[in-house]
């Protein structure tokens, strides 16, 4: 018994801390549209870092292009346990803000292809267009150690919380309407 509740204990240390990834973050990151030195994580109150990705069907995407609202960036990865476990909250609260034109949904994926992020999305209906961060480039610019990571950015491109790991559909819902 004291070994079934050691396993179950492991299992949900891992579920609720994250998964994580080999970020391959140097101190000196170049992203296309810009030079930007990296030193240290990116936390809140720091200005958000802008990049520009293709989403799965190929548009280029500029973050900055969504200044003025408030953006909720999240990193993610088909094969994360916790990243699965969050995706539903946050697909329903893409579904409930779709007519807030100050609220915008950034899913971006870690390392994975085109075909593998399309058979997640085909096999669970999200018609969501995740960008594609197959070199992990950008997850390495915004220092990201762990995935799900939740970066929430404010109207003035500021950013105002990093949440490493599964996060709960009401604690973001509860960010993205104190930021309204």
């Amino acid at each position: 018994m004291k070994k079934i509740v050691s396993i179950i204990l492991v299992v949900s240390i891992l579920f609720l801390s994250g998964c994580s990834i080999n970020s391959k973050a140097p101190k000196n990151t170049n992203n296309k549209n810009q030079n930007e030195q990296v030193e240290e994580n990116v936390v809140a109150n720091d200005k958000a870092i802008d990049f520009t990705l293709k989403n799965i069907e190929g548009q280029e995407i500029k973050l900055s292009d969504y200044k003025g609202k408030t953006i909720i960036v999240n990193f993610f990865a088909t094969w994360c346990p916790p990243c699965k476990a969050e995706f539903p909250g946050f697909i329903q609260l893409v579904d409930e803000y779709k007519n807030d034109s100050n609220v915008v949904f950034v899913f971006v994926n870690v390392g994975e292809d085109k075909k593998t992020v399309e058979a997640f999305l085909n096999e669970r209906n999200y018609k969501i267009k995740p960008l594609l961060d197959e070199k992990t480039d950008v997850a390495a610019l915004y220092r990201v150690t762990g995935i799900p990571t939740t970066v929430i950015i404010d109207k003035e491109f500021n950013i105002e919380t990093v949440h490493i790991g599964f996060m709960e559909k009401r604690d973001l819902k509860n960010y993205i309407e104190a930021l309204k």
